[in-house]
């Protein structure tokens, strides 16, 4: 039985697909161990315990900021997932398709195949695609064809921005911002104009519920509870939408930086393709309302977030695994990790 899998293993979620499935796994990056360092927990449920401290319990997220960070508890996860949803089948080539971030060392490159060889017993075939490339397949781009596109694919723990076209990558860069470090900052807001301690998954969840990039995309208030620096009881405060905003505006201004670096990157003669078809933002940072509309006024182009963004690379992944000649060859060139 024919069994090819595409893993995209992220800082906050971890999905994979099956060829002729679709998206068969869309968990936390997130993994509970007992006092015995055995596996008791994974995925959301995983999440969930995830800075509550639970007896006898340590929860971790293996990844950081793009990279892992955690080799062993990795392949846990990845394993329990993989065995879950029976991806461990016949040998085909490629078997599995790994997409891994743009700009990563070559030891960090290897650490995302070998947690996959050793999740998998290291049974299976495995092909390395660049994140870019799979994000801009799953936005719909023709990557095999001579106009260029700009994609910008914002994770939990790092943005991707890449120029594709006529078989690769033209221009790229890769900083490690994302939607991590809005959490972090809206917690540095909460502790400084409130004098309130919170979580990250408290300010994930205030980002969620009230967050925005564009003062036309107010969506409110949101009540958080927190500890009280200064007399350590807990209390309640009211967040509003243009607070939140105030709050991330330095890690949105980070992310227009980086924007402009890779524009400068790109030749002249792509320049006016680029321009044309404007800026395609995917990643799960990309739900945030508004952020088209802050990129488009900071950019000046045309700026447009994919259909389901945070999916963007499962999907080109997919499609990789039902592709065959040119493209294959494309995607699963000689490796380039700057």
């Amino acid at each position: 039985m024919d069994r090819k899998t595409g893993i995209d293993l992220g800082t906050s979620r971890l999905r994979v697909c099956i060829k002729g499935r679709g998206t068969a796994a869309d968990v936390a990056t997130a993994a509970a161990f007992d006092g015995e360092e055995q596996l008791c927990a994974y995925g959301d449920a995983a999440y969930r315990m995830l800075g509550k401290n639970p007896p006898g319990k340590d929860v971790v997220t293996p990844l950081s900021r793009g990279v892992i960070s955690n080799f062993e508890d990795c392949v846990e996860l990845l394993s329990a997932v993989l065995t879950k949803i029976g991806a461990k089948g016949i040998i085909t080539r490629p078997k599995t398709v790994i997409s891994v971030p743009y700009g990563i060392t070559e030891v960090e490159c290897n650490a995302f195949e070998n947690v996959c060889v050793a999740a998998s017993g290291g049974r299976d075939l495995y092909m390395l695609v660049k994140q870019p490339m799979a994000a801009a397949i799953g936005c719909g781009a023709d990557v095999l064809g001579v106009r260029g596109r700009l994609i910008c694919d914002i994770g939990a723990g790092k943005v991707q921005t890449s120029v594709i076209m006529y078989k690769g990558i033209a221009a790229a860069g890769m900083e490690r911002i994302g939607g991590d470090t809005a959490d972090d900052a809206i917690v540095r807001y909460v502790k400084d104009s409130y004098n309130i301690t919170i979580g990250k998954r408290t300010a994930e969840s205030i980002k969620i519920a009230a967050g925005s990039a564009h003062r036309l995309t107010e969506r409110g208030e949101v009540t958080v509870c927190g500890r009280n620096i200064l007399t350590g009881q807990v209390v309640r405060a009211t967040l509003y939408s243009s607070e939140i905003r105030e709050a991330i505006t330095p890690v949105l201004d980070d992310l227009t930086d980086h924007i402009k670096s890779v524009l400068e990157k790109i030749p002249p003669t792509l320049s006016s393709d680029v321009y044309e078809s404007g800026l395609t933002l995917c990643g799960g940072f990309a739900n945030l309302p508004g952020l088209d509309m802050f990129l488009r006024e900071k950019l000046g182009m045309n700026v447009n977030v994919t259909k389901s963004p945070e999916l963007a690379v499962i999907r080109g992944t997919e499609t990789i695994l039902g592709s065959a000649g040119e493209l294959i060859e494309v995607v699963s060139a000689a490796r380039d990790y700057q």
